[in-house]
């Protein structure tokens, strides 16, 4: 059995708005959708040993359209004593690296209310200055082909969004 890609990100904005701005992006191209709600198991590091916990997931499964049973799921974990880092998780057929979900994931990023790759001081002095995620973040969605300059925002876009139907 093949074991389904999945891309997950680390983003800054909330599991509620990345999922919001998810379902406005779907409702642009009229594809109907499912909103789950489920659980992850995380671990967190408390002093050195790792414990393992339960973080509550939300997401949306695309119902229809060329990205029929595409599941995408957010949610946040603690990973020390406090502050949360968001993320999200997509899995769609036929991947992510480029096509129509890489357009999907341009259209998203797009809709959001901000970079999902920049952490305001206060949330980076919380979580931890040291952390690898927020260069990972950015390494992310530089791979993707977004500007993840710090004055790059708001992004050009660059890719078709509502797509169109080539049957019609």
């Amino acid at each position: 059995m093949v074991r389904p890609q999945t891309l997950d990100l680390e983003v800054s904005v909330s599991p509620i708005a990345a999922v919001r701005a998810l379902r406005r992006v779907m409702e642009e191209a009229g594809w109907s959708m499912l909103r789950h709600e489920g659980a992850r198991m995380v671990d967190r590091f408390a002093i050195i040993m790792p414990m393992t916990q339960a973080a509550r997931t939300i997401g949306l499964e695309i119902l229809d359209g060329p990205l029929h049973g595409g599941i995408i799921t957010a949610w946040s974990e603690t990973r020390g004593s406090t502050g949360e880092v968001h993320q999200i998780s997509w899995l769609l057929p036929g991947g992510t690296d480029d096509g129509l979900g890489q357009d999907l994931i341009h259209a998203w990023v797009h809709a959001l209310p901000r970079m999902p790759w920049r952490w305001t001081f206060s949330e980076r002095s919380t979580v931890g200055f040291l952390l690898p995620t927020w260069r990972k973040s950015k390494r992310a969605f530089a791979s993707l082909g977004f500007d993840v300059r710090s004055k790059a925002w708001p992004q050009k876009k660059t890719r078709v969004w509502p797509p169109h139907d080539e049957e019609a």
